[in-house]
């Protein structure tokens, strides 16, 4: 894939939020290349993956801590005790919630990211065995018709020590 740009619209076209115009460019370019269609189908698989990972959730406690948090660091004593809250201090509280609430998002989509990953390179690496076995094997199929003909091994015993090939073997060397 070659940008962020075209990667939002395939995820865009998988969620069918484009318009029909774009929807049929993205269509063209599917049927028009490759790169674009293992691109759409790895979007897919990791689409797939996420939806079998479970909701997160916060524990138990995590409301109750974090607005005891936030509470204790409200009290802390000004040096001033008739002084005003400028409002800065007074929009702080919001800032850590709206910063704690950030980081919880950021930590369960890397979590989710890193679950995805995961289990699309173990399904990967398991579905990817059979295909490594065939194309260890791959010049032995190319000419199994050829060995089928021979029959058995002992055919190819009878030729080797009949000498019929010991002068191909035997060529002038330069």
């Amino acid at each position: 894939m070659s940008s962020d740009k075209e990667k939002e619209e395939l995820i865009a076209y998988l969620d069918g939020e484009l318009p029909d115009e774009s929807a049929s460019l993205v269509e063209k370019s599917l049927v028009d290349d490759a790169a674009v269609r293992s691109d759409v189908e790895q979007l897919t698989k990791t689409f797939d993956l996420l939806d079998l990972l479970p909701p997160a959730k916060a524990s138990d406690g995590f409301a109750e801590k974090t607005l005891t948090a936030i509470r204790t660091q409200q009290s802390v004593p000004h040096t001033k005790v008739t002084e005003k809250p400028s409002p800065v201090e007074k929009k702080q509280p919001n800032v850590y919630r709206y910063a704690i609430a950030w980081g919880i998002r950021v930590g369960a989509f890397l979590g989710l990211m890193f679950a995805a990953t995961a289990g699309f390179n173990g399904a990967f690496k398991q579905s990817s065995k059979p295909i490594d076995e065939l194309l260890t094997e791959f010049p032995v199929i190319q000419r199994l018709d050829e060995y089928q003909e021979i029959g058995d091994v002992e055919f190819l015993k009878t030729l080797s020590e009949s000498g019929l090939f010991d002068e191909r073997d035997k060529a002038p060397q330069d």
